[in-house]
């Protein structure tokens, strides 16, 4: 299932409403929703968790210290604990049957106003369901500055080529789901007749997806249908793209027996990593393939088109 994961609404510090955002996620394709709105359940409070329509919301939200640093995406809970502190946040999230993925933990600061980083400073975490390996206004933000803030604006796809390799080599530690997240809050700009809204929900659900391996159909019923969606992360069933380059749901990778088995949608150049070393370089064109890898028992796979990334899987 297509997922857009890491999403803000006005019930924190996004611009849309939560019916405004649910129905944008529906006309972009998007098949399974994750609203992420900061220290805050309201749309799961709401009513709105579940289906709505075709589209699967897991309504959630997102954690932070007492210092608005490493910040946890949460889902599957109908409460948020009372600590401050991750560790503690993690451990009660996961009691209560839910799980939480690291956000953008590797984020670097711009240099304007407002564009600090929201990076994870709280060590190696133990309990984390995933990492957030990919995040488009993380990558859009980092090294911003007044010289390149028009070019950013206008062409912003060209800063958010690849997903951030200090955040994967996080990942090499959690083990779990790696995703691909917009982090969308389509923020607005100026007073009445002039407000614009950069990055509008729209333009950000169709590009960085999670999609997520389910074995069956899910359920019409809705605390079944996310228990198996919060299953399938937490065992890491997925892989992310980036829709701008191809459509890449027929994509699927896994390791057996000293080989990679993979199936690609399209052609592209395949990267094979393991443990931060490249295995592997080739390009291969759309079909089924099988790849050796002796001894090797987690890797990153990435299909690259254009020089960028296509489609990367963290897969063990």
């Amino acid at each position: 299932m297509r997922a857009v994961l890491h999403v803000h609404t006005s019930a924190s510090d996004g611009t849309g409403s939560i019916e405004e955002v649910i129905n944008e996620a529906s006309a972009a394709g998007v098949e399974v929703l994750g609203i992420n709105d900061h220290c805050t359940l309201a749309a799961r409070e709401l009513g709105h968790g579940g289906w709505n329509g075709s589209l699967f919301v897991l309504a959630g939200a997102e954690l932070e210290d007492v210092n608005e640093n490493n910040h946890l995406l949460v889902y599957g809970v109908d409460r948020l604990p009372d600590s401050k502190d991750p560790q503690v946040q993690i451990a009660a999230v996961n009691s209560d049957g839910g799980l939480c993925i690291i956000a953008h933990p590797c984020e670097r600061a711009g240099k304007l106003p407002g564009t600090r980083s929201y990076s994870w400073t709280a060590g190696t975490p133990s309990g984390a369901a995933g990492v957030e390996i990919w995040n488009y206004m993380s990558s859009w933000k980092g090294g911003l500055g007044p010289v390149n803030l028009l070019p950013r604006i206008f062409l912003p796809d060209n800063w958010v080529r690849d997903p951030d390799a200090a955040a994967i080599d996080l990942w090499r530690i959690t083990g779990g789901c790696a995703i691909a997240c917009p982090d969308a809050h389509a923020f607005t700009y100026g007073r009445g007749p002039l407000t614009v809204r950069l990055f509008p929900y729209q333009m950000l659900f169709r590009r960085l997806i999670t999609h997520i391996l389910l074995n069956e159909k899910l359920p019409d019923d809705d605390p079944e249908a996310e228990r198996r969606l919060i299953q399938a992360l937490r065992e890491g069933q997925c892989f992310v793209s980036n829709r701008l380059h191809g459509d890449a749901s027929g994509f699927r990778a896994g390791i057996n027996d000293g080989q990679i088995l993979l199936q690609l949608p399209g052609d592209g150049e395949v990267v094979v990593d393991g443990g931060g070393t490249r295995i592997s370089r080739s390009r291969l064109r759309a079909g089924t393939h099988i790849l050796p890898v002796p001894g090797l028992v987690r890797a990153v796979i990435s299909v690259i088109r254009n020089g960028r990334t296509w489609i990367c899987a963290c897969i063990s």
